[in-house]
């Protein structure tokens, strides 16, 4: 009997440091996000304006020079959230995250950039939608440990991914006529920009909102 009490105990006291774990990441994970979908949206932004008319390989490299700025944003983020706490770069956190996220991240950027070799402002269209809606299956992959409002953003580009496909392959008439008088740039500044300026202008007005009641 007093072997089964101690199991008991240890147990949900493992279960409260796993809680606790939980809500330690999901906290710094929310304070990162926000700086970063800001860092995001100003950048998907300026990738549109640069990209918008044209089609293919031109097309794709103004957004993954995008890509690539945000993701060293990202990075020094992190580096500096590690530093302030003490914590270790390559954290239990970061691990599981890169495990969530990079199966649907590799998967859509690979299967976007065989439609981008077509070259065409069809085949463009469709390889934007596909990278919105990979995009957000990898933010709801992780979104066990996310804050609750990057779930709400993951499903954002879901659904939009979804809408844009269904209009750019004539699944369904009104998304067609609608999606056909947007290039890919348009709908990726619809996703990668408004949506990631919504959301970062959410979070770090109410991060610094809950710091001042403090």
């Amino acid at each position: 009997m007093a072997k089964q009490g101690m199991t008991t105990r240890d147990e949900a006291v493992e279960q409260l440091r796993v809680i606790r774990t939980m809500m330690e990441r999901a906290t710094i994970f929310r304070a990162l996000s926000g700086e970063t979908a800001l860092m995001g949206g100003a950048a998907a932004l300026a990738a549109a304006w640069l990209s918008d008319g044209k089609s293919g390989w031109p097309w794709a490299d103004r957004w993954l020079i995008g890509l690539g700025l945000v993701l060293v944003f990202n990075l020094i983020q992190i580096l500096r959230a590690s530093s302030a706490h003490g914590r270790s770069f390559w954290s239990t956190g970061l691990r599981t995250a890169l495990r969530g996220a990079l199966p649907s991240i590799v998967a859509g950027g690979f299967l976007g950039l065989l439609f981008v070799r077509a070259a065409t402002p069809e085949q463009t269209k469709i390889a934007a939608s596909i990278w919105i809606l990979h995009y957000g299956i990898a933010l709801l992959a992780i979104r066990e440990f996310a804050p609750r409002s990057m779930v709400w953003l993951g499903w954002a580009f879901v659904c939009f991914g979804l809408l844009a496909l269904a209009g750019v392959t004539g699944l369904n008439g009104f998304l067609s006529g609608t999606v056909a008088k947007l290039s890919g740039s348009h709908l990726m500044a619809i996703a990668f920009g408004g949506f990631h300026l919504i959301y970062g202008g959410i979070i770090v007005t109410t991060g610094r909102r809950d710091e001042t009641a403090t």
